[in-house]
């Protein structure tokens, strides 16, 4: 039963005091807890960036929101001092799309697990409130822990030294309320819900670390293709890197061999691409592997430290301490200067690599002069297998109908028995005249695209194929009549390729529209090999795209799989 009126009050004041160390006490302990989930942050940060372990990021900002979610209960439950919960709502489970697949990354996943994990990273990492809990781990384990253990400690050292110590306790005790109420505000402030959002993406931070670690890797490599009878395919190869990674888009030429340039580009690049890259990824290397990790391995190791843990590995200045606080901030810098790195590096690709503007247009002419006359034979050709077909089918059987109506009308009072049997012939022709002519019209472009466009034109070519066939979709919009069909009669012969000479038991045919290029994909897991790219169906595909800017390759290791990979060039719509 609560006491109340005036005594009460004062007792409830004395209990405060008197619990108060107590208290401080209990949060030291916690600061220790924190201390743990500070460092495990720290090192799956340098495991993530070395190798790659991304499976322990949630682990690790769950330790540490474990910790602050007791330090907000204790809140709520000692100073009467509510602090919400920061975070953002948790993203939504990664749903299927119409094929089954998960999407996540520009990657189609069979279960949840991975695009889950990707969902999860990236709602913790561009949370505010993640790298708030990591500042308050930070502050709580110094600042905090001299407001939390100084009144315990001038009662002990008063204890110690009475009767002159009897001015600490008092001190302590009254003390302890104060400074246990203003740990409370600063936890408060940095725990509970800001209003403001994260300027940046962390998650893309750690993503432009691994492009301008891959980069580096590829300057390198430069010097191996140097020497290549087949450089240009590196070339092109970086040409698509620096779109992909970087965000800069170079030209691919042409003609398919190596230039000068190309050759300029892979002598040079291993020192002007390694420079531009190297910065960032010694910054996360040397803070995480040279400070953060040794001087915390040498903590866990005890005073028999390890040779590579001194000097210039897990000390600043020869300060032990410092180790940790710069090392995680030379991460964060590098982590910071990796996308700028990685579009610099797009920059001097192109500058390199890029075709110059006489070469530009004279590329242009040869393919426009090329693509209108492969455009022409390809008019050309479509026309006689379409006279070819009306000659040798449908025109034969209305032929054949003429030819039988004309005795039909000779037999139907002379012999009816007779004339219901012509009669039986007309029907079967005019029926196999229709089909023909709805094979011939279904050629030349299939109603189910002009109604329901390319995606599920697709759909139904791969229902009609003997393979099973999955189809992934990705068009927000309705493409150009040309362009569907271009791109359904594309898929259509390689589909038809696949089931003449793969030995397949499973395809795949992506279907994407990235700003201005529509690229088709076709994998197949059968027995590859040279059969695969040879033949005249796959030279028409590639003739039929060459209309559109379109570019077509196949890879077909011995053994499978095969892969062919198709692009088209669409206007905005």
């Amino acid at each position: 039963m609560p006491i109340a009126g005036p005594s009460g009050q004062t007792v409830a004041v004395l209990r405060t005091i008197a619990v108060a160390p107590v208290r401080g006490v209990i949060l030291a302990g916690l600061s220790l807890l924190g201390l743990g989930a500070l460092l495990a942050q720290v090192l799956v940060l340098i495991l993530t960036t070395s190798f790659g372990l991304i499976f322990l990021v949630p682990w690790a900002v769950d330790q540490a929101r474990r910790v602050t979610d007791a330090r907000r209960k204790l809140a709520a439950r000692w100073d009467l001092v509510y602090i919400a919960q920061p975070y953002t709502p948790e993203p939504a489970p990664p749903q299927p799309d119409a094929e089954g697949f998960y999407p996540s990354e520009g990657w189609l996943y069979k279960t949840p697990r991975m695009p889950n994990l990707y969902a999860k990273i990236d709602w913790m990492l561009d949370d505010r409130a993640t790298w708030r809990d990591f500042a308050w781990l930070l502050l709580n384990a110094t600042v905090g822990n001299v407001l939390a253990l100084a009144p315990a400690a001038l009662i002990v050292y008063g204890a110690l030294t009475v009767p002159w110590g009897v001015v600490l306790i008092v001190l302590g005790f009254l003390s302890a309320p104060v400074l246990l109420r203003l740990h409370t505000s600063g936890s408060r402030a940095l725990l509970g819900p800001t209003r403001r959002g994260m300027r940046g993406r962390p998650s893309q931070w750690l993503l432009d670390w691994g492009h301008c670690a891959g980069l580096a890797g590829l300057s390198l490599f430069g010097l191996v293709a140097l020497v290549a009878p087949r450089a240009w395919r590196v070339a092109n190869y970086r040409r698509r890197v620096a779109g992909d990674w970087c965000g800069v888009p170079v030209a691919k030429p042409f003609a398919t061999r190596t230039t000068k340039r190309d050759r300029l580009f892979f002598a040079v690049d291993p020192v002007v691409g390694l420079l531009i890259t190297v910065v960032p990824v010694q910054l996360v290397v040397y803070g995480g592997w040279g400070l953060a990790l040794p001087q915390t391995w040498r903590w866990f190791a005890g005073p028999n430290e390890p040779d590579w843990a001194a000097g210039w590995y897990g000390q600043i200045a020869g300060s032990d301490w410092l180790a940790i606080p710069v090392g995680v901030a030379l991460v964060a810098v590098g982590l910071r200067l990796s996308g700028p790195a990685a579009r610099l590096n797009g920059l001097w690709t192109r500058l390199m690599l890029a075709p110059s503007p006489e070469q530009a247009l004279a590329q242009r002419v040869r393919e426009l002069t090329q693509t209108r006359a492969e455009a022409t034979d390809t008019a050309e050709a479509e026309l006689r297998r379409i006279e070819r077909d009306l000659h040798d089918g449908a025109q034969a059987r209305l032929v054949a109908m003429g030819l039988g109506l004309g005795a039909l009308e000779q037999l139907i009072d002379q012999d009816p028995g007779r004339a219901k049997e012509v009669l039986s012939k007309v029907r079967n022709n005019s029926a196999k005249a229709l089909a023909e002519l709805r094979d011939l019209v279904r050629g030349i472009h299939p109603p189910v695209l002009a109604d329901r466009g390319l995606g599920d034109a697709v759909r139904a070519l791969a229902l009609d194929t003997p393979l099973p066939v999955k189809v992934h979709v990705d068009l927000p919009r309705r493409l150009d009549p040309p362009i569907e069909t271009a791109a359904y009669f594309a898929v259509s012969e390689v589909l038809t390729n696949v089931t003449k000479h793969a030995e397949a038991t499973a395809v795949q045919v992506d279907i994407r529209l990235v700003e201005d290029a529509l690229e088709l994909t076709v994998r197949d897991d059968g027995r590859g090999g040279a059969d695969m790219s040879r033949g005249t169906g796959l030279r028409g595909v590639a003739r039929r795209l060459s209309a559109f800017d379109g570019v077509m390759t196949v890879q077909s290791p011995v053994g499978g799989p095969t892969t062919v990979q198709m692009t088209l060039r669409v206007s905005e719509g």
